[in-house]
């Protein structure tokens, strides 16, 4: 989950929106730093700092602010400014570091400078680091795990670390729904119908076993009676179900393989006609659905398809 870390890294863009988080604190998503005076100290604060976050929920390591501690039980505050010399060549180090001293090594690592004044070599170093998968990072300068929580970065206490290395990287499934053309109705041939494919996509490095999804009808896509193949073949099997409720679910042979793309039906969604011309109006539609796997949260995912007008 690096959707607030990530948000947060495209963000802080601009010298602007680094200088408002001055009074702010830090969180589990963000923590700030000041250059050290030795490569020694980088090297132990950034790898520390790297896999406390990875190992966490991922998010962004900001080099040239200064944060000060207000009490033991409260995070600490963003105080001031403290720009670095030269932006390239810490960006550079901090990239080498990190490649050296975390291992395994965290892929996805985003950096970007921020100049201050513009044009000059000064200013600020952004880097956002992913939440990592499987398991925990170490740094190889002290061979420790460590672990964001709350402002903080903390060694990881040995049930953590025996717990992560008995996870695996989870499935994760996409909804694969991509418009495939226009088709004769086969219950009345001089009308159209709006065909799309409709399936599902797995983008993690696991299997997905038992996969399901399931949309509501409402949306106006009807499932095709001729499936996925023409011949009344489905990808998945489609099960009984509330009439609110179109589903198709896996069972112990169907499994999603990590990068596969799924097909499992056709849907069809009838046009209007307008008035007595040659042509027919496609509604726009609202698509709502349920997607789950084993090993991973129920997902909802909802699609805005176009209106659309065609001449038939």
């Amino acid at each position: 989950m690096s959707g607030r870390g990530k948000e947060l890294f495209d963000k802080l863009q601009s010298v602007e929106q680094i200088e408002a988080l001055i009074g702010h604190s830090e969180d589990v998503h963000f923590d700030c730093k000041e250059w050290p005076t030795s490569d020694s100290d980088a090297q132990r604060v950034f790898a520390k700092a790297a896999c406390g976050l990875t190992n966490a929920e991922g998010g962004v390591l900001l080099v040239g602010m200064k944060a000060r501690s207000t009490s033991k039980d409260d995070p600490d505050l963003v105080e001031s400014v403290a720009l670095v010399t030269d932006t390239t060549a810490v960006k550079s180090r901090i990239l080498d570091l990190v490649g050296q001293l975390v291992e395994p090594g965290i892929e996805g690592i985003q950096m970007a400078e921020i100049n201050e004044p513009a044009g000059s070599k000064s200013g600020f170093v952004a880097i956002y680091i992913p939440a990592a998968g499987g398991s925990p990072r170490r740094s190889r300068k002290d061979w420790k795990f460590y672990l964001r929580i709350g402002s903080g970065t903390f060694p990881m206490e040995y049930f953590q670390i025996e717990e992560r290395f008995g996870k695996r990287p989870p499935p994760k499934l996409q909804l694969y729904l991509e418009q495939d053309g226009f088709d004769r109705n086969p219950y009345s041939p001089i009308e159209p119908i709006r065909s799309f494919v409709l399936g599902l996509k797995n983008l993690g490095s696991a299997v997905a076993k038992f996969p399901s999804i399931r949309y509501r009808r409402l949306c106006g896509l009807g499932v095709s009676q001729f499936g996925i193949n023409g011949s009344m073949g489905f990808g998945l099997p489609q099960s009984p179900s509330e009439s609110e409720w179109a589903v198709f679910r896996g069972g112990v042979n169907e499994v999603i393989y990590p990068e596969e793309i799924r097909k499992i039906t056709k849907l069809q969604q009838q046009g209007q006609r307008d008035g007595n011309s040659d042509i027919w109006d496609f509604k726009v539609s609202k698509f709502q659905c349920e997607i789950s796997c084993e090993g991973a949260p129920t997902i909802t995912v909802e699609k805005v398809i176009a209106e659309e007008s065609k001449r038939w």
